[in-house]
C-alpha cells in the first residue's frame, strides 16, 4: 500500500475542505526573520474567512507583509492576531468581498494602500495603538459610513479615505496637525467633518468633492487653507474662517455653489485666484 507523508496528507486536506475557524499555518504563505513570522499570502486563494495564528512554529506572527491578501476576492472576514504590529502596504487592497476585519490593539501602523478597494468594507475599527495611517490605506472603501480616528494617530496619509463614497462622519483627534492633501476628497455622503484645535493646516483638496458637507467649523489653530481644499463642495452653506488662518489657496472654495456669504477676517493676507469661484461670496476691497 502506497504510503503518504504528514504533510501530503495536511495539504490535501486543506484543498479539500478549506481552512478551519482556527486558520492552520499550512493555510499560509509565510517567511521566518529572526525570531518572527510574516505573512505573506494564502495557499489557497478562495477561502472567504480567515484566523490568522499568533504563533507559527513557535515564533510570533508580528506583520502581514505587502500585498500578502491583495486581490483575494472572495475573502469576507479577517481576525488579526494580538501578535501583529504592522500591516504593510497593499495588505488587503482590492479584497472586494471583505466586510469585516479585526484589527488589534498590538498594531501600530496601517501602510499605505493596505485597505484600498476593498468595496464592501462596512465597518472598521482603528485601535489606540495606530499612529500612522498610510496614504490611501482606506481609499475606494465605497461602503464605508463612519470611521472613528483614534488619538494616537499623528499622521492621516494623502487621499488615506478619499472616494469613501458611503463615508457620513469622521472624527479626528486632537493628535493630528495637518490634514493631508486628498485626505478625503470624494467622500460624496460626508455631512459632517469635527476638525480639532490641533490642526495647522488643511491640505490640498483635503475635502474636493464632498457634495454633502453642508457645514464646516475651522479652528482657530488653522493657519493655512490649501489649494481646491474644498472645491466642488456644492452643498456647503457656511463657513467659518478664523483670525489664525493667514493664506487661503487658489480655487479653496471654487464651485460650492450653496456658498454666498463668508467673513474673510483681517489677518489674511494672500488668497489665491479663483479662492471663492463660482460662489456667491466678494472679496474685502482689499483684494480687489
Amino acid at each position: 500500500m502506497k504510503k503518504f507523508s504528514l504533510a501530503a496528507v495536511l495539504v490535501l486536506l486543506i484543498v479539500l475542505v478549506g481552512c478551519t475557524k482556527e486558520t492552520p499555518a499550512e493555510c499560509f504563505d509565510y517567511k521566518k526573520e529572526g525570531n518572527h513570522i510574516i505573512i505573506t499570502g494564502l495557499v489557497k486563494k478562495d477561502l472567504e474567512k480567515i484566523v490568522i495564528p499568533e504563533r507559527i512554529k513557535g515564533s510570533f506572527v508580528t506583520e502581514i507583509d505587502h500585498s500578502a491578501f491583495s486581490g483575494c476576492t472572495n475573502l469576507t472576514n479577517v481576525t488579526i492576531p494580538d501578535s501583529v504590529t504592522e500591516i504593510d502596504y497593499l495588505a488587503f487592497a482590492d479584497c472586494t468581498s471583505l466586510t469585516n476585519v479585526t484589527i488589534p490593539e498590538s498594531v501600530t501602523v496601517i501602510g499605505d494602500d493596505a485597505f484600498s478597494g476593498c468595496t464592501s468594507l462596512t465597518n472598521v475599527t482603528i485601535p489606540e495603538s495606530v499612529t500612522v495611517i498610510g496614504d490611501s490605506a482606506f481609499s475606494g472603501c465605497a461602503s464605508l459610513t463612519n470611521v472613528i480616528i483614534p488619538d494616537s494617530v499623528t499622521n492621516i496619509g494623502p487621499h488615506a479615505f478619499g472616494d469613501c463614497t458611503s463615508l457620513t462622519s469622521v472624527t479626528i483627534p486632537d493628535s493630528v496637525t495637518k490634514i493631508m492633501w486628498n485626505a478625503f476628497d470624494g467622500c460624496t455622503s460626508l455631512t459632517n467633518v469635527t476638525i480639532p484645535d490641533s490642526v495647522k493646516e488643511i491640505g490640498l483638496r483635503a475635502f474636493e468633492g464632498c457634495t454633502s458637507l453642508t457645514n464646516v467649523t475651522i479652528p482657530d489653530s488653522v493657519e493655512s487653507i490649501g489649494w481646491s481644499a474644498f472645491e466642488g463642495c456644492t452643498s456647503l452653506t457656511n463657513i467659518t474662517i478664523p483670525n489664525s488662518v493667514t493664506s487661503i489657496g487658489p480655487h479653496a472654495f471654487s464651485g460650492c455653489t450653496s456658498l454666498t456669504n463668508v467673513t474673510i477676517p483681517d489677518s489674511v493676507t494672500d488668497i489665491g485666484i479663483g479662492a471663492f469661484e463660482g460662489t456667491g461670496v466678494k472679496l474685502p476691497e482689499r483684494f480687489n
